[in-house]
């Protein structure tokens, strides 16, 4: 007797949980903040939650690169087949190439910006960035240049740009990192960039290697240039003048703590073409400074774009989860850009129309710059859905749509909460965690992280329904 696809879908979800995927190199803003913040009991702003970084914080099972070439493109439905009306999603796969052996990787330059306010002596801070740099230096090569830089009240340029040798020099300069003062982070960034030559030439020859700026802050800009749209138009205006002159400087954020000019340094990241990581504990330390090394250091694709063509049957009520439509009209997507291991989806909800013509077909490109070769290059891939009952599903799409809808049931939530709209918090909340258990039911690790997450605002949320009246 042929099990029904429902009975198949749970059959095959007790094997999938058995193993928990690998953490991977995706900005890990979103999914860490909301952690921290539902174990601390504190429900979270709209900016809190970044749906895409929650839905890619852990590694997808999609195809790798082959060989030569740096990204890959996998597209896929959530079944074989569908009936009119019912809903399907589609997932937009893709993959970077892994540098393996950091010995084989292109040579970089990188300033550490480490800020060294009073305040990152609460709760450990700082122990966590001397843990973290002192990890992250070992993943250098001899022959990458690395500047350290700290700042308080004022900038300190304390080991300018040099070869990285040994790396007992550095590992020395990081463990006497001290905070006191306030919080000049205009003047930080002023002076990691001037390392790397961002608004002169840099005091040493950096030749063709790829420029990274590491910004580490648990604060907000207090003293100096304070105003975060001057201290990222300035930063923008640096970058900008050394990408005119044929090179980059790209800027990657790590957060700490509680109080942090988020929109800010999610800015700097965006615009500048790196990640916004934050880090709560060992697990983010580890995941940041260790794990995903490369991705802070190895560019790999630019100006990332992708490009949907579906047909008119998938366009009713058609939505993407997490991830905004630049062109609707054109059904396309920006991503940030791409660096070294990297793997990420984009989930695409559809549901079909009533009098579609036959088999629906899909497909997608990529489009992007090539950080090692230049030039613009595409990428393809399409899928294909039969039109009646469906025999075969893909837990691994059936899986990402469930964190989706958690993810973007977080989201609504914190919009709620913006509000002080209590009660619309919690019902946006429990229905995207029914919608995702009907998505997906059974275990599995990855979705588990995110049910935690939103299980921890849930109990939050009760509270507050109980004191408060909406207002």
């Amino acid at each position: 007797m042929m099990k029904s696809p429902r009975a198949t879908l749970l059959t095959a979800v007790l094997l999938l949980a058995t193993t928990a995927a690998a953490q991977d190199a995706q900005s890990t803003f979103g999914h860490a903040r909301a952690r921290t913040l539902a174990e601390l009991g504190r429900l979270p702003t709209a900016a809190d939650i970044v749906v895409r970084d929650i839905v890619n914080y852990h590694h997808h099972a999609v195809p790798l690169p082959r060989a030569g070439e740096p990204v890959a493109l996998d597209l896929r439905f959530d079944r074989d087949a569908a009936r009119p009306g019912e809903e399907v999603w589609l997932q937009v796969g893709y993959a970077t190439k892994s540098e393996g052996d950091r010995a084989l990787a292109p040579p970089c330059a990188v300033a550490l910006v480490v800020d060294c306010s009073g305040s990152m002596q609460e709760r450990g801070k700082m122990s966590q960035v001397h843990r973290g740099l002192a990890a992250f230096v070992e993943r250098l090569r001899p022959d990458d240049l690395v500047a350290l830089v700290g700042f308080a009240s004022t900038a300190n340029v304390l080991t300018p740009l040099r070869r990285r040798g040994d790396g007992a020099w550095l590992q020395d300069a990081i463990a006497h990192l001290t905070p006191e003062g306030s919080t000049n982070l205009h003047a930080g960034l002023c002076a990691g960039l001037d390392e790397l030559g961002g608004g002169h030439p840099a005091r040493v020859d950096i030749g063709d290697r790829t420029r990274r700026l590491v910004l580490l802050t648990d604060g907000i800009a207090n003293t100096g240039v304070s105003d975060p749209t001057e201290i990222a138009d300035d930063v923008l205006r640096r970058t900008g003048a050394m990408s005119r002159t044929g090179g980059t400087i790209d800027v990657s954020t790590i957060g700490l703590g509680g109080d942090l000019d988020t929109a800010l340094l999610q800015r700097l990241a965006d615009t500048n073409r790196g990640l916004f990581h934050f880090v709560a504990d060992e697990q983010d330390v580890q995941k940041v400074f260790v794990d995903e090394a490369d991705s802070l250091l190895v560019p790999v694709a630019r100006s990332v774009t992708i490009q949907l063509q579906l047909p008119p049957a998938l366009l009713d009520g058609m939505a993407v989860i997490g991830d905004r439509l630049i062109a609707p009209d054109l059904l396309q997507v920006a991503l940030p850009d791409l660096n070294a291991g990297v793997t990420g989806v984009v989930m695409v909800r559809c549901r079909v129309g009533d009098t579609p013509p036959g088999p629906l077909a899909a497909s997608a490109t990529l489009r992007f710059v090539a950080a090692a070769a230049g030039g613009m290059r595409d990428v393809e891939a399409s899928a294909k859905l039969r039109l009646g009952a469906a025999t075969e599903r893909d837990l691994e799409v059936h899986k990402n749509a469930a964190i989706a809808l958690l993810a973007d049931g977080l989201a609504a939530m914190a919009r709620c909460c913006d509000q002080r709209r209590w009660s619309a918090a919690a019902a946006a909340l429990q229905r995207a965690t029914e919608r995702a258990q009907r998505q997906f039911p059974g275990d599995d690790a990855d979705l588990q992280r995110v049910r935690d997450i939103a299980n921890g605002h849930r109990d939050t949320l009760r509270r507050y329904v109980e004191r408060f009246r909406d207002l």
